[in-house]
């Protein structure tokens, strides 16, 4: 028979309510509290690692699992401020994500905002069970702005990542310093498919007015250039 304690916390773990990114210690939480008989640290450890062993929990690095019971569809990049503490998702990969550009990659990139008042981040890349994490540093003041919370944080998640407009803001600033390995946005990025009044008032609040129009001339001198213009013109002839 199946102890009590074990169908209360596996009907906890499907709820959609229990977060998606789960620790050891929230795991055990789950398992004991308000439990009639909860179960020893040995029963819990192997029910841990049955989880983990059926795909229902996948383990992202030592103690930080993803809970795909409740969240079947989440995604490794929900855990990179597990990783990395104050990391947001940002950059390249929300790019890919967003289907502005074909560079796909499997590597989740994100920025840890400095400050004189904060601790130095960790920014070397974390390779881990679920996918490669890579970092970037990023001025606290461009990383959450003052203003309208949903033009640079993507509320569709539940996790700190950067709208597709704010990801791109990011790359530019990151890809004019020449203390980052950060490079700019590719070229042949689909700019028109981001909302570019968004744009404009991100590098606004950012202060980034002519960093975003330099890389925009660069792009609008790439687009003209007549290789680009008939490989363009080519892939939208019908066939």
């Amino acid at each position: 028979m199946t102890a009590a304690w074990k169908i209360g916390a596996e009907a906890d773990l499907i709820h959609r309510t229990t977060p998606a990114v789960l620790t050891t210690g929230m795991l055990e939480a789950i398992a004991t509290t308000g439990r009639a008989r909860p179960p020893s640290k040995a029963t819990f450890q192997r029910w841990r690692r049955d989880l983990v062993a059926s795909n229902k929990l996948r383990e992202v690095t030592k103690g930080v699992y993803l809970n795909r019971m409740g969240h079947n569809d989440i995604s490794p990049a929900a855990a990179a401020c597990w990783i990395r503490a104050r990391a947001w998702v940002s950059l390249t990969w929300v790019l890919e994500q967003a289907g502005v550009t074909n560079n796909i990659s499997d590597t989740i990139t994100c920025v840890i905002p400095i400050d004189a008042g904060l601790p130095n981040p960790q920014i070397s890349s974390r390779h881990t069970a679920a996918g490669t994490f890579r970092f970037f540093a990023l001025p606290a003041r461009l990383v959450e702005l003052p203003g309208a919370l949903e033009d640079f944080r993507d509320m569709r998640f539940d996790y700190p990542r950067a709208t597709p407009e704010k990801a791109l803001l990011d790359m530019i600033h990151l890809g004019a310093s020449p203390r980052s390995r950060m490079t700019h946005p590719p070229l042949d990025i689909a700019y028109e498919q981001l909302d570019r009044a968004k744009v404009r008032r991100l590098a606004r609040r950012m202060e980034m007015q002519s960093l975003l129009e330099a890389w925009l001339a660069q792009r609008d001198v790439y687009l003209a250039h007549p290789d680009v213009r008939d490989n363009t013109a080519s892939l939208l002839t019908p066939g």
